[in-house]
């Protein structure tokens, strides 16, 4: 068994985080698409199953995220990669437009820092952002994150 496949679902006050087998593959298909357009529902679910497969194997470990009261998808999070050997991951968070806001953003990453840092055991967690996004870097701020250029943020406990 995979040291990961234990790690679902992870809930917070507000959100439930698991597989993306569980999520609508339309729910996922819009999201991709938002980032990339040429995104199609077959390239979507052949990156499901590659997401999942490199779960199972300790690469990553991906979640999908809907709300709790509604169930309605809200995005995609986790940490790709993850060296459990030097104890370092990559944060991503990809939420829908709707969930952008600094309430969710917040509740989202403290959640993905403390599962990191105490669950997973990383001593180093690095977050890099496609563009600047004054939200999420007052976010990053406030959990103690530093950045030299605002697009890459670290993390250290």
């Amino acid at each position: 068994m995979s040291q990961f496949e234990k790690y679902h679902p992870i809930l917070t006050p507000h959100y439930t985080f698991d597989w993306l087998t569980k999520a609508r593959v339309i729910d996922v298909f819009n999201l991709y698409q938002t980032s990339t357009p040429t995104a199609t529902m077959e390239t979507t679910a052949t990156q499901i199953n590659h997401i999942m497969h490199e779960i199972f194997h300790d690469r990553q470990l991906i979640w999908g995220v809907t709300d709790r009261t509604t169930t309605k998808f809200v995005g995609q999070v986790g940490f790709t990669p993850i060296d459990t050997a030097n104890h370092t991951g990559t944060l991503i968070i990809n939420l829908r437009p709707a969930y952008q806001q600094a309430t969710t953003l917040t509740e989202i990453l403290e959640r993905l820092v403390a599962f990191g840092t105490v669950e997973l055991k990383l001593q180093q967690l690095t977050l890099n952002l496609p563009q600047q996004n004054s939200i999420i870097e007052k976010i990053l701020h406030n959990l103690n994150f530093v950045t030299q250029d605002h697009l890459t943020f670290n993390y250290q406990p």
